[in-house]
Formats: structure tokens, sequence, C-alpha cells
């Protein structure tokens, strides 16, 4: 019988997930706008990386191809923040139309109001 069974783990301080690069990143940008951006240049170009692996016919099935890959992967960045744009803006127009709507509902209960739906 031994007593190291007894003897509590040592504890080692966790490391953080994004390394040393992520350290260089929040010491280089100390402005948030700054980070996030960097952030976002540093997951497109890991988003990149991945998509180069694949052969010319693996990325013609998702519509990419070499020649083109980089400006594929921002152009797709950019309609995915458009479209989140857009989503925001619609919610915000129903939200600010949701008073509206009660209002017509007990003003006149005779002639239904509709909300019409946006894209």
């Amino acid at each position: 019988m031994t007593l190291t069974a007894n003897v509590p783990a040592r504890v080692t301080p966790k490391r953080r997930k994004d390394g040393l690069i992520g350290l260089w990143g929040r010491i280089i940008h100390r402005d948030r706008d700054a980070y996030e951006r960097w952030l976002a240049e540093r997951d497109l170009t890991a988003i990149t990386a991945c998509l180069l692996r694949l052969n010319e016919r693996q990325l013609n099935r998702l519509g990419f191809s070499h020649a083109t890959l980089g400006m594929d992967v921002e152009d797709l960045a950019l309609r995915a923040k458009h479209e989140a744009q857009i989503g925001m803006d619609v919610l915000r127009i129903v939200e600010d139309d949701a008073p509206m709507v009660e209002s017509h509902r007990h003003a006149a209960p005779e002639r239904p109001y509709h909300a019409i739906a946006a894209e």
C-alpha cells in the first residue's frame, strides 16, 4: 500500500485556447474594434487555408475555384454580413410595428389588420 494515491494532484494553470497568436493580437490591437477586425481577418485566412486543401473538383462543387478563392471567401463573408444586417433591420421594423398592430386590433375589430411579412 502506497501513500501516493492519497496525495492531491498538482494544480496546473490552464493555458489560453488562442495561444501565442491570440496574445500577439491582444497586444497589438488594444482597441476593441481593431482587435475584432484582426480576428475577422484571421478567421477568413483560416477558412481560405482550409478550402485550399480541397482539389479543384471539390471546390467546383462548392462554387469556388482555386484562381479566385480569396475573393470568393471575402465575397461570402460580405454577403453574410449584409444578410445579417437585413435580418436585424426586419426585426427592428417588426418590433416597432407591434404596438401599431395592437392598436388596430382594438380600434377596428370588424376590419382585421394583417402585418406584411418582409424578406
